[in-house]
């Protein structure tokens, strides 16, 4: 049934294994080296799937899966020790094109903009500009949050905007054709013409809850702009870019053609789409705008882990900690999304404009990390086999690949696992964390068809097949995520009867009672 997650990854607490090293660079001793490669392009001749099922060990070349999914350009580049020591294009800029895709070349990097922005909000941070725990309208001068006394009680600030706890609307935007009339930032905010969204508003008392909020980095862009005196593109160049020796990075939208070497927008068919000029605009800028490469990507990637795990960084060492703290009851901290712990601790952050995925991880342990940029809509099914087949090459103890016995679990168990379960609203929404709203909140159908058990999100008629992962444990497998796997975990009590469920998407939970005995399809 191919549920997208949809900005709706993984999140992680901050911890780095041994006591030892709980507040220090976590490096890996010499001996440990030794189990890594240092040929990080050999990644291009093992694509893997997530999971494999008994003895299938398929794996596959870059250019298989490029064509598989029909993403005519990717971008890679591989972090070690901090540093970026591998970086590479592959394919081409434009479907029935000869310009080659280099580690030079642009992409629309959507939501990873997300983390861009947040990087000039902790800089001005550290400069004493901002405060990230002062009412945001303090900052504003251009605009004014509307009232809201259905939700009043607490200010918004910087904190909660980056973390997506403020409780603000609009989830994300669309992308802007070539000859459309792009809004300004307070037009976006407004939702006035011609912006086509919704004003922003408050949905719930600022610091209460999460919800991914693009609209609320649009109004972090505003702050940034009022702020600074300048326009959001030239603060972001002068405080982010310029410092990181990023000079093909831009948040200028629409794009200038004379900008060169930029990665053109294909559909999910592949088919070059935005013509004629081949590229869409992205004016909410903060928020999914930005225009980089792989070799630009790494460079800020590296900035974020080496500010980390040492004291003269980009950002103030006990700044970058907070960053990569998660906020509760969000899966973020101050713009990325975090997950893991002691070496397999890392920040992340996905993009997904119309016609573009990427995808950002940095390993806050041991200093490693990817950037993958694709220039098609299937993008995001690649980058998740890039990032397994960049694992295994370079021996990093994560995203292992998951094998699940062939085995299947017998008639009568399956049928007690079937029935209609509902979410328990008592359980912590600590522990739910992204797993709100959406499909998280409707009731489950799990029911057997054939004889595989079956799951159905109650008011969406596609149907996912569950794999058992253990007698109880089984994997929702069409739901796309990019780290991790989702599994539904039942709950057996001491008379053999199933009462209740808990839904693991990475290291969020939602639990589920069961509400009715044993069901199918549902309208």
């Amino acid at each position: 049934m191919r549920y997208r997650d949809h900005c709706y990854p993984a999140t992680a607490a901050v911890f780095c294994g041994a006591l030892l090293l709980a507040l220090t660079a976590c490096d890996r001793p010499a001996e440990e080296e030794a189990d890594r490669q240092a040929e990080p392009a050999s990644f291009t001749d093992q694509l893997r799937p997530r999971y494999w099922i008994g003895d299938d060990r398929t794996t596959y070349s870059l250019d298989e899966r490029m064509a598989h999914y029909k993403v005519p350009g990717v971008a890679v580049a591989v972090l070690s020790g901090g540093q970026v020591v591998y970086a590479d294009g592959f394919g081409v800029l434009q479907a029935g094109g000869s310009d080659a895709v280099d580690a030079d070349t642009v992409f629309s990097v959507g939501s990873v903009s997300k983390v861009a922005a947040a990087m000039a909000v902790l800089r001005l941070a550290a400069d004493g500009v901002l405060d990230l725990d002062r009412d945001v309208s303090d900052y504003l001068t251009s605009w004014s949050l509307p009232a809201n006394d259905d939700v009043a009680g607490a200010p918004v600030t910087l904190r909660m905007v980056l973390s997506h706890t403020a409780g603000f609307n609009i989830h994300g935007f669309g992308d802007f054709a070539p000859g459309e009339p792009l809004p300004t930032a307070i037009q976006t905010l407004a939702g006035t013409a011609p912006a086509p969204n919704e004003p922003l508003r408050l949905l719930f008392r600022p610091g209460s809850g999460y919800k991914y909020s693009g609209g609320g980095y649009t109004l972090a862009q505003v702050i940034l702009a009022d702020m600074s005196g300048q326009t959001f593109e030239d603060m972001a160049r002068d405080v982010v870019f310029a410092p990181l020796g990023m000079a093909r990075s831009t948040f200028a939208n629409p794009l200038p053609e004379g900008h060169g070497n930029i990665a053109r927008a294909h559909d999910r068919d592949g088919q070059a789409t935005a013509l004629p000029r081949g590229y869409e605009a992205m004016p909410e800028m903060a928020a999914s705008g930005l225009w980089t490469s792989a070799n630009d990507l790494g460079a800020m990637v590296a900035a974020l882990v080496r500010s980390y795990r040492s004291a003269d960084g980009f950002l103030p060492q006990a700044l970058a900690r907070d960053m990569m703290t998660k906020v509760a009851p969000s899966q973020h901290g101050l713009g990325p999304r975090l997950e893991g712990s002691g070496e397999t601790f890392f920040f992340h952050h996905a993009g997904t404009n119309n016609s573009y995925r990427a995808w950002i991880e940095g390993h806050l342990a041991t200093g490693d990390g990817l950037v993958v940029l694709t220039n098609g809509a299937q993008g995001g099914d690649l980058f998740v086999e890039v990032r397994n087949a960049v694992a295994d090459a370079m021996g990093w103890r994560i995203n292992a690949p998951i094998r699940l016995p062939e085995s299947a679990v017998g008639a009568r168990a399956l049928q007690s696992f079937t029935g209609t379960y509902t979410v328990d609203r008592a359980f912590p929404m600590a522990h739910r964390q992204q797993m709100v709203r959406w499909i998280f909140d409707a009731d489950l159908s799990v029911f057997v068809e054939g004889d595989t058990l079956m799951l159905q999100v109650v008011g969406r008629d596609t149907r996912s097949p569950l794999i058992p992962t253990a007698p109880n444990r089984f994997v929702v497998s069409d739901f796309d995520m990019r780290e991790g796997i989702a599994e539904l975990e039942f709950h057996r009590n001491a008379f053999g009867e199933t009462t209740a469920l808990t839904w693991h998407v990475a290291n969020a939970q939602s639990h589920y009672t069961r509400k009715a005995s044993p069901a199918g399809p549902q309208p």
